[in-house]
């Protein structure tokens, strides 16, 4: 592994071009395309879209098995209320997490 043998500074683009020079033609071609690609602006707000699209789709697991469930045969009425509930509140988390990631995105 060279690039733990050298004084890189990734910061630094004479550093990196001086590694880039020790490199054979492939392997530079490879770094200066991973060096090329554009990094997000706001590295905070694509952690937050992230997190939320990941709660979104945890939210509509949970709903839909609670929905497949409502429609298993001999369930009791304590049963049924406890399920619907459970769809009701998963609904609503639903769209809270979808009004949150709306607000922010008309907050950027």
């Amino acid at each position: 592994m060279k690039i733990l043998s050298t004084e890189l500074k990734p910061d630094d683009p004479a550093s990196l071009n001086r590694f880039q020079t020790t490199l054979p033609p492939e392997e530079e071609a490879q770094i200066s395309g991973w060096l090329m690609q554009r990094l997000p602006g706001e590295p905070a707000t694509v952690a937050r879209e992230w997190w939320i699209g990941l709660s979104q789709a945890n939210l509509r697991r949970e709903l839909e098995a609670a929905e497949s469930q409502l429609h298993r045969p001999h369930l009791t009425t304590g049963e049924v209320m406890r399920l619907q509930k459970q769809v009701l509140d998963l609904r609503e988390q639903l769209h809270d997490v979808h009004r949150f990631s709306s607000a922010r995105a008309h907050e950027t």
